[in-house]
């Protein structure tokens, strides 16, 4: 129930503040960024109740979800640091493209869980991208 009310609630904080694009776009990330990213962090704290947070670090860094867990915290914090900076041309380019980082990391990890997951995913995008390339030649 916790690891749910978690997820839910995060998801819920994450992907509705996306209401706020228009504030990314005219300068002010700061409302977005942060609701995003406490968000997916909250969504994250959800999968503690499961096992445990000592569990759920050790499961992080097994290495089939290493790159993912690096790329996902990484993400998080770049995403941070970038939101204190100064404001400079293109920031609110790379915080869009940190955030999407997040749900791509976040999203790549929770299939290291299911089996054969990320082989089927992997399959897919390879098709689309070789159906993309036949379009274009």
């Amino acid at each position: 129930l916790g690891c749910a009310t978690c997820m839910i609630c995060g998801y819920i904080l994450s992907f509705g503040s996306f209401v706020r694009m228009k504030d990314l776009i005219t300068g002010n990330p700061v409302p977005l960024v942060v609701n995003v990213t406490i968000g997916n962090v909250i969504a994250l704290c959800g999968t503690c109740f499961l096992a445990g947070a000592q569990s759920q670090a050790r499961r992080m860094f097994h290495k089939s979800r290493k790159g993912a867990s690096m790329m996902y915290l990484g993400s998080l914090v770049a995403t941070l640091f970038l939101l204190l900076l100064p404001h400079f041309f293109l920031r609110g380019l790379l915080l869009l493209l940190l955030m999407i980082g997040q749900y791509v990391a976040i999203t790549w990890y929770c299939l290291s869980y299911i089996p054969f997951a990320r082989e089927f995913v992997g399959r897919c995008c390879a098709r689309l991208v070789r159906m993309s390339s036949e379009e274009e030649g």
